[in-house]
């Protein structure tokens, strides 16, 4: 909220399960904003690697007037390219960085009001970097312009989030149990995807007293973000904590065997120098879980965390829960861009190879050769996306829609390219309608259509873009809604049918 526009501020407390907590409320306008809302804590005796658990209560009223922590960040791909990342801003995040950065921010268009639609974002990053706050990725936006409740969210990132630890004794042999330093026998599985559902059950306790409506929730999220979101549709746990989801460019195929995220852990362990001693990675400094992750990237340009099927908190690969009948009630809104490969060479020299090179999807080399943009846009984004539409609309419960972002914002970074690549629709997505700053007509134009079709999705409504309504998806007629200055219908092109499962895409 730019301050020329926030006039008069004036506090406004809110009571949640854990205790009342102060934010602002905005004069004339009436939006308020809570920030640094704890939803959890992590344990400070063994902690990390481990499940979050509730916040302790307090008794006076909370300051949430701040951002709270971050993740700890690391870089997404290797040093060769972070001067670029760092221009395209995205490894750019705002706030100290912390391990215990379970919090939460709250943008209401008013508190007083009652039943609210409800967006709760989930922000990109390549599972490293990134935060509900960051620079040029901000969704509240969309409460002051459409009057929703947005909710955004911190979690644990990395190796934080991700390492998976539980059968590392059955790998080291005789030495047994204690030479692990107690690691062995500890549920250190899919702690990302556990913080996020923690997340969500405290919007569902607590987002009536800001205005929303919690039996209205919907979860969006772009690249990392909505790989999220694809994994918390196959997760039981989250069942009943969202209505709606809208997935920007990612699926439910971010995920690994236990056989896999093991041997992912034994290199990271080599890489941290604690293979003869894994117990003290509960111990080290943060920076020595930094360097590691950075010794990764050296070998490889690109280190992928992914949630594990460890038979828990994900019983089977996603796209088979959801095939079997989880999250059955759930509204989709799956989206693409038009060219989402066009990114990563621009990125870093090669990129696209080394994306290519480090997927894991069983797709026959011959298939592609070297055209590695080709091989990332069809089995990298369009397989998944269709996977995940082709599921759905079979399950029988549930409506899907499919959109393609078509459209090059005149004042991006990237303009020059002339192709709608990964990340591009953000900057219509976005886009502040009330101020659009530098954006040109057609730019406000095609923000508006994708805007208005997230927000009709969110009350509950079949979308629609200049007027165009979306064809509900469905397996006999594949429509989508390709999305530019004039929206239009048009069938969907996907890669050829195979038999190669989903798991590790």
């Amino acid at each position: 909220m730019g301050r020329a526009r926030e006039g008069q501020r004036v506090p406004v407390v809110r009571a949640t399960t854990a205790g009342r907590v102060g934010g602002v409320q905005y004069r004339p306008s009436g939006s308020a904003v809570w920030r640094g809302v704890p939803y959890g804590t992590v344990r400070p005796d063994g902690g990390r690697f481990a499940g979050p658990v509730r916040p302790e209560p307090w008794e006076r009223v909370r300051p949430a007037l701040r951002h709270g922590p971050v993740s700890w960040q690391l870089p997404p791909v290797h040093d060769q390219a972070s001067g670029t990342l760092r221009d395209f801003g995205f490894a750019h995040t705002a706030g100290p960085e912390h391990e215990d950065c379970l919090n939460l921010d709250v943008y209401s268009p008013d508190p007083g009001r009652a039943g609210l639609p409800v967006l709760v974002w989930f922000h990109p990053g390549m599972q490293v970097a990134g935060s509900g706050n960051m620079p040029g990725r901000r969704p509240e936006v969309l409460s002051r312009n459409h009057g929703v409740v947005v909710v955004t969210m911190n979690f644990r990132l990395g190796c934080w989030g991700h390492l998976f630890l539980d059968e590392l004794d059955e790998l080291d042999g005789p030495a047994g149990p204690a030479a692990l330093g107690g690691l062995s026998g500890q549920d250190t599985a899919n702690v990302r995807l556990r913080d996020q559902v923690l997340a969500l059950t405290w919007v569902k306790e607590n987002i009536a007293v800001f205005g929303g409506d919690a039996g209205n929730i919907t979860l969006f999220g772009e690249s990392a973000g909505a790989h999220n979101i694809g994994s918390l549709l196959g997760c039981g746990a989250a069942e009943g904590l969202f209505e709606r989801a809208a997935l920007y460019s990612g699926g439910c195929e971010n995920v690994v065997t236990r056989e896999a995220a093991t041997g992912f852990a034994r290199e990271f362990l080599e890489c941290a120098g604690l293979t003869g001693a894994p117990g003290r990675l509960r111990t080290v400094p943060n920076v020595h879980l930094r360097m590691a992750h950075e010794r990764l990237l050296r070998r490889h340009g690109i280190v992928h965390y992914r949630d594990v099927v460890d038979g828990t908190y994900l019983s089977r690969p996603p796209i088979g829960a959801i095939a079997a009948g989880t999250s059955g009630e759930v509204d989709l809104l799956v989206s693409n861009t038009a060219d989402e490969a066009g990114l990563w060479d621009l990125l870093m020299p090669g990129g696209a190879r080394v994306v290519a090179h480090g997927a894991r999807t069983g797709v026959p080399a011959a298939r592609y050769g070297t055209d590695h943009e080709a091989f990332i846009n069809a089995e990298l984004f369009l397989r998944p996306s269709c996977d995940l539409l082709r599921t759905k609309s079979a399950s029988g419960s549930g409506r899907c829609w499919y959109q393609v972002y078509d459209h090059v914002p005149s004042d991006h970074g990237l303009a020059d390219v002339g192709r709608a690549v990964h990340g591009m629709d953000l900057a219509s997505l976005l886009l502040d309608l009330s101020a659009p700053g530098t954006a040109s007509e057609t730019d406000v134009t095609v923000a508006r259509h994708v805007q208005g079709a997230l927000v009709e999705f969110a009350r509950g409504r079949g979308p629609s873009s200049g007027g165009v309504p979306w064809p509900v998806y469905d397996r006999a007629a594949e429509q989508l809604v390709r999305i530019g200055r004039e929206p239009r219908v048009e069938s969907a092109a996907w890669p050829p049918d195979d038999d190669h499962a989903a798991v590790g895409r």
